[in-house]
């Protein structure tokens, strides 16, 4: 676990992308934890969304009940991501 200040992430911000894929990174802003910079794959993004974005889930589900279902590829197709 590495933890930066805001101000170093954004004035060496590839460096610290690079460092993500190892481990987490931990940004403070005011020496308060902010947000954590991880590395993530394609494959990963899937799962992420479906753990953590309600309006993800809310819309997965609508669109199976409007039109009785809908794989997670056809609507990454569709929202482009």
């Amino acid at each position: 676990m590495k933890v930066a200040s805001l101000a170093d992430v954004r004035n060496n911000f590839s460096q610290f992308l690079t460092l993500s894929r190892k481990e987490p990174i931990f940004v403070t802003r005011n020496g308060h934890i902010e947000a954590v910079l991880e590395h993530m794959t394609d494959e990963e993004m899937e799962d992420y969304l479906l753990e953590r974005s309600r309006k993800f889930r809310k819309s997965l589900a609508s669109s199976k009940k409007d039109s009785g279902g809908m794989s997670l590829e056809a609507y990454r197709k569709s929202r482009k991501v």
